[in-house]
């Protein structure tokens, strides 16, 4: 199962992509992640 590298929980489905630097996050993470880059802009 794979490993959120943010948060360290096991989730059954991680995401990844330039903004994460190609670590794998989870869904919660990840939308937190591009949620914060969105309102920054």
């Amino acid at each position: 199962m794979p490993v959120c590298k943010k948060c360290e929980s096991d989730v059954s489905k991680v995401y990844d992509c330039e903004h994460t630097d190609d670590q794998e996050y989870c869904k919660e993470c990840y939308t937190e992640l591009h949620y914060y880059l969105t309102e920054k802009e």
